[in-house]
């Protein structure tokens, strides 16, 4: 007996293929849409020096750049200075400071070289952490900008670092252990953290995807592998082949004499 079968079964098997491209697709661009959203938040933190006034040259505020970077990294605190003519006060500084990091320790010194006025900005959790007289004593007994800079960044330094790692709390006079501190939010481990983020709903949506397709196993019997009316037969006819014949010698009888 042969089958012929309707052409709406491959028709049907195209449709399967190309929906489950579109799903893999959408899984892919939700997880390129969260790293990449996730690189623009943590790359904001990468800037600590703001020469409005063009007062530095480039190397020396990639150097300032370098070792703030490097304050961060060892003790979680984000510090910034900025050199501006603008009007400003301690909104100034903390605008600054809101937009390009979202680290919960650190202090930005903002200089307005036209006013010759300082600010601070500091936050509450690190307010009682520095000596805000000795970071503007160091900044001043420098006759240059980078080299002031340079010195606000040691005292900085010193008041993160005593001995062994120690921190003093200047209003006190009590030294509490570096791990006491919080540490900030380090951009690597963040864009890291939002990467397995990403594969893990990549992956549950996959799963979810996958438990709905009832896929078949394996069975004795043929028909299981079609689904109700994919399978058409459209005509029928048989052909004699051949034939068998079996012949069994029927056996003899013995006479008893």
């Amino acid at each position: 007996m042969q089958f012929f079968v309707d052409y709406r079964t491959c028709l049907d098997g195209f449709k399967e293929v190309s929906d489950m491209i579109k799903k893999l697709l959408t899984i892919f661009l939700i997880t390129a849409i969260c790293i990449c959203s996730t690189i623009s938040v943590s790359a904001y933190t990468e800037q600590y020096v703001f020469d409005y006034e063009n007062a530095l040259s480039y190397d020396e505020v990639q150097e300032l750049e370098s070792t703030a970077e490097q304050i961060e990294n060892e003790y979680g605190y984000c510090v910034m200075f900025c050199i501006t003519d603008e009007e400003t006060d301690e909104n100034y500084a903390q605008n600054i400071y809101d937009t390009y990091t979202d680290n919960e320790n650190g202090i930005i010194f903002v200089h307005n070289i036209e006013s010759e006025r300082y600010n601070f900005y500091v936050t509450e959790s690190a307010s009682s952490t520095f000596d805000f007289i000795k970071m503007q004593d160091a900044y001043d007994s420098n006759n240059s900008y980078f080299g002031g800079i340079e010195d606000f960044y040691t005292v900085v330094e010193n008041s993160l670092s005593y001995d062994d790692n120690e921190i003093k709390d200047t209003d006190t006079d009590v030294y509490t252990t570096g791990d006491e501190t919080d540490s900030s939010k380090s951009p690597v481990k963040t864009i890291i953290l939002c990467i397995v983020v990403g594969m893990a709903m990549g992956f549950i949506i996959i799963l979810a995807i996958a438990s709905k397709n009832k896929s078949v196993r394996m069975q004795t019997n043929a028909t299981v592998y079609t689904r109700p009316g994919s399978f058409v037969v459209t005509g029928s006819y048989d052909n004699f082949l051949y034939k068998n014949l079996d012949k069994t010698p029927k056996p003899k009888q013995e006479n008893k004499n």
